[in-house]
């Protein structure tokens, strides 16, 4: 389980500095990429997707994320794993700081339309879907306790699909580019896996010990 994970890992962190690069060199088919999604972006008139992608963007925020870790790690001290409680409160809390820190390194500019939403900051990556992903991995990881294999299937497939429509609402809002989300979702779930990673160190460790 852990081998998976780690290659999940450095697959979506070859990608996310694979979508960087892209970024600061802006390759052609990045660019093609960017210039389709913009012509994705709402109308005025079009009230009920501009309200649907609001949602989206205001369930997925920074203060909800943290509310949800919050959330997560008392239910996990609750079950007495201490060492899984402190990561998944560590991984929202800092999750803010990785997309600040990350937005001012690339300082790249929002789409020049007219965004239906506020915007701060640089627009890569998307610290909307950097929320998402640790949002959703978060529940994924506490209710894989309670699920079976088919439950566990059902709700990744569920928390695939909200990431999905946070990535729409980001680009049809006008607040980014397809690969600012595609980078966020990247670097979003590296954060995951390595706190997930992270949380279950201890646990390997009694198992080798045990199993010498």
């Amino acid at each position: 389980m852990h081998r998976r994970l780690q290659w999940l890992l450095a697959l979506n962190l070859f990608l996310f500095v694979l979508f960087s690069l892209g970024v600061m060199t802006t390759p052609p088919f990045l660019t093609t990429m960017d210039e389709w999604g913009m012509k994705t972006t709402a109308d005025s008139d079009d009230q009920t997707t501009i309200q649907i992608a609001r949602f989206f963007s205001t369930v997925t925020s920074y203060k909800v994320c943290l509310t949800t870790g919050f959330i997560v790690s008392f239910i996990f001290i609750y079950l007495n794993k201490y060492r899984t409680s402190f990561f998944i409160l560590l991984g929202a809390a800092c999750s803010k700081f990785i997309s600040a820190g990350l937005k001012d390194f690339f300082s790249r500019e929002r789409p020049l339309v007219d965004s239906f939403v506020s915007v701060n900051g640089g627009a890569f990556p998307s610290a909307h879907m950097i929320y998402a992903v640790f949002l959703t991995g978060s529940l994924f990881i506490l209710f894989s306790v309670y699920l079976k294999r088919t439950g566990r299937g059902i709700f990744m497939l569920g928390g695939f699909l909200v990431v999905g429509m946070v990535g729409w609402s980001r680009v049809h809002l006008g607040a980014h580019y397809i690969s600012d989300v595609l980078g966020g979702f990247f670097i979003g779930f590296v954060w995951l896996l390595v706190m997930d990673l992270l949380s279950q160190k201890k646990i390997s460790n009694d198992v080798r010990r045990k199993d010498s």
